[in-house]
């Protein structure tokens, strides 16, 4: 088939390769390069690069996705369908452009967790599967037909960059047996059930915040879900102490949630709403990563110390 690839992170190279093997992309479609780093140097996006490292001549960098003439180029491409995977929201005079229509690719067993943050928010959530789903694009955030939906497990020590990854590359299978199912009218999209619908906004700094008043479960899950970013933190005697790893135990105590209830040689215990959280790995405020064996070479740490 002849397709139009709309993309801008990196989860959907996995994917736009796998077209370029099999069927052939007219153009691609990401976000315009932008100021990054210390030096604030202009970087294009990880699928423009991808792009033009494959030798794609046609690569569209609009500003404004309801422009005249960035239209009538992707209409001159001539396409049998467009293809989204992590882009931005459509107007409906670009998605209706093919006679196949578009179709996304979403990082959830929709309709459960619409929106840009599913995979963090399945694992803060403490979701044991998740998956993928191709649907066809609507005027909706995520609420169009679905075609296909493959399963993924969750792992339970697995965090979002690693369950990232695993999504990415099932995501582009998924996508590959829908083309071929669309090209032999095999697949017909079924509706959404609205009323099964969850939402996964965006990830703040702001939540990055540990509150030790939840139970050791819920905020193990939200370390795994924040990882790599925006991470997670507290704050130890007015410092902050980002939280890099740490797993929950049984243990229980009188004392209150947020008190460091044990001291070991390469662990410190934090007593939670329920059970507490066994700290692992930390960044000290302005230092790099490093194990709490290390941390605690240089910080004396007593039971009953505050972490706020």
């Amino acid at each position: 088939m002849d397709i139009v690839f709309l993309g801008s992170a990196d989860f959907g190279i996995p994917a736009l390769k796998r077209l370029l093997e099999a069927h052939t992309v007219r153009a691609v479609v990401s976000t315009p390069a932008r100021p990054q780093g210390r030096g604030l140097k202009r970087k294009e996006s990880p699928v423009a690069m991808f792009a033009r490292q494959q030798g794609v001549s046609a690569i569209f960098t609009p500003e404004d996705l309801r422009d005249r003439s960035f239209r009538e180029a992707l209409a001159q491409c001539d396409a049998d369908i467009f293809v989204v995977v992590a882009f931005r929201i459509l107007p409906a005079a670009l998605f209706s452009l093919p006679p196949f229509g578009t179709i996304n690719v979403h990082a959830s067993l929709l309709p459960k967790y619409r929106g840009p943050a599913p995979i963090q928010r399945a694992i803060e959530a403490g979701e044991q599967e998740t998956g993928v789903t191709v649907f066809r694009i609507d005027e909706g955030v995520d609420t169009g037909g679905i075609l296909l939906q493959k399963r993924v497990s969750i792992g339970q020590r697995e965090t979002a960059a690693e369950l990232y990854g695993r999504l990415s590359d099932c995501g582009a299978d998924a996508l590959l047996e829908t083309l071929d199912g669309i090209k032999k009218c095999s697949l017909k999209p079924f509706p959404q059930d609205n009323t099964a619908a969850s939402h996964a906004p965006k990830l703040s700094k702001g939540e990055a915040h540990i509150n030790w008043e939840k139970p050791a479960e819920a905020i193990y899950n939200k370390i795994r879900a924040f990882k790599p970013f925006p991470g997670t933190y507290t704050l130890l005697e007015g410092k902050r102490l980002g939280i890099e790893w740490a797993e929950p135990v049984e243990k229980e105590s009188l004392s209150e949630a947020g008190a460091v209830i044990g001291v070991g040689d390469s662990f410190f215990d934090v007593r939670c709403l329920t059970g507490a959280l066994r700290v692992l790995e930390v960044k000290p405020e302005g230092r790099k990563s490093m194990s709490v064996h290390d941390f605690l070479l240089g910080k004396k740490l007593k039971e009953g110390t505050r972490c706020t």
